[in-house]
């Protein structure tokens, strides 16, 4: 057969496989330079054979044409033609290519020059896992498009809007931090990319759920018991709570001192502690302190208890809840604190979150006492749904020896 021919798609169809251990090559006779190569096994593929200006002469491949038609190869052929004929060298921009690091490396590195705590790492690293390994990991960063950054944010916005919107921030920091480095010198491709509208979570028990919620809470078996109660009154993170350590607690002056290193907004944290939270405490004391450094010890990887799904989602049942979630125990302190007159800054103060606007009035809060007097009234007000419920949810104990 004539080895020159215009390509087309019967014509490429019906080529044989080559000898064996040999390749056919045939030339298209509308496009000089475009060719196509016959393997022993039939496949085929179109590639550009010409010499770059100034330079020897470069092979590129095209692609194969169960992929591709005579049409679209030729298209990308003239675009190849062109960029040879300007002296501009694809065998060169190959090189470069397969010696560019991934989308892995990258995020590995920046991980590694950019320490966080254990529990945000931690999100960080189930984040890339669960949904950017498969889709970006493996590629290289000039593959790394802003419509694959797109095409990854609309899949994941499929299941979780959210998450899918963390993706997208997580793959901007990652190269922000590059161009800082200078590992890369490209545009971001996570920088234009349209987020999903989030709506602020504002659930918290409302007066009429107390007396059912500290209900179920009284069927609760320990220590899922004191830990849910201890996320209601002292406000605190669900994460700090389960770390709770007696060198950090003060049961005579009713004060946690959470860590500078513990809090999320990194500066130590100063909680007060009610009466009740300190009722529990005492009760724990007496259990576990002089075998355990940790208020609610477990025999798991970090010596502390890890968060009780299944408790909780058996108290969502008894109680009907079943949209309310172990956070919103922290929120409902927030939301009764407000409720019974606590400013924005002894709100702020009380649950450890940080603003400009209020980081003035926080200088002037010298101690915890106006945020313990807040704290108690709120927890006075939601405290009545246990009267309401007819249950004593906390036995007082003895004071710790």
């Amino acid at each position: 057969m004539d080895k020159k021919f215009r390509f087309t798609k019967p014509a490429v169809e019906a080529l044989p496989p080559a000898p064996e251990n040999t390749r056919d090559e045939y030339h298209d006779l509308a496009v000089t330079g475009l060719r196509l190569r016959v393997s022993s096994t039939g496949v085929k593929t179109y590639g550009v054979y010409a010499r770059l200006k100034g330079g020897g002469p470069e092979r590129v491949t095209i692609g194969t044409a169960d992929r591709l038609t005579p049409e679209n190869a030729r298209t990308r052929a003239k675009a190849i033609l062109a960029d040879l004929a300007n002296g501009r060298s694809h065998a060169e921009s190959a090189r470069a290519k397969r010696g560019e690091t991934t989308f892995a490396a990258l995020h590995a590195d920046y991980l590694r020059n950019n320490p966080m705590r254990p529990r945000s790492l931690a999100a960080y690293e189930w984040l890339y896992t669960k949904h950017l390994a498969a889709e970006l990991g493996n590629r290289k960063l000039s593959e790394v498009t802003p419509d694959r950054v797109r095409k990854l944010h609309r899949t994941v916005s499929a299941s979780t809007p959210t998450t899918a919107n963390r993706c997208v921030a997580m793959v901007k920091a990652t190269f922000n931090w590059a161009s800082k480095a200078q590992a890369w010198t490209g545009i971001n491709p996570a920088v234009n990319i349209q987020k999903n509208k989030e709506t602020s979570r504002t659930r918290y028990l409302q007066p009429s759920e107390l007396a059912i919620f500290f209900q179920a809470l009284e069927e609760c078996e320990e220590p899922a018991k004191s830990f849910f109660m201890l996320c209601l009154l002292t406000g605190a993170r669900r994460s700090n709570v389960l770390a709770m350590r007696w060198a950090d607690i003060g049961l005579d002056d009713a004060l946690w001192r959470i860590p500078a290193a513990d809090a999320k907004a990194g500066e130590e944290m100063n909680i007060p502690l009610v009466p009740e939270s300190v009722v529990v405490l005492r009760r724990l004391h007496l259990e576990n302190a002089k075998t355990s450094p940790w208020v609610f010890p477990a025999d798991s990887k970090t010596g502390h208890y890890q968060e009780p799904k299944r408790a909780w989602a058996t108290l969502r049942r008894r109680s009907g809840l079943t949209d309310l979630r172990i956070h919103d125990l922290r929120r409902t302190m927030g939301s009764w604190l407000v409720r019974t007159g606590a400013n924005t800054a002894i709100n702020a103060k009380a649950l450890g979150h940080t603003s400009l606007q209020a980081a003035a009035v926080y200088q002037r809060i010298a101690d915890t006492d106006p945020v313990r007097d807040a704290m108690v009234r709120a927890t006075t007000a939601f405290m009545v749904g246990t009267k309401a419920a007819n249950v004593v949810p906390i036995k007082a104990a003895r004071p710790a020896p």
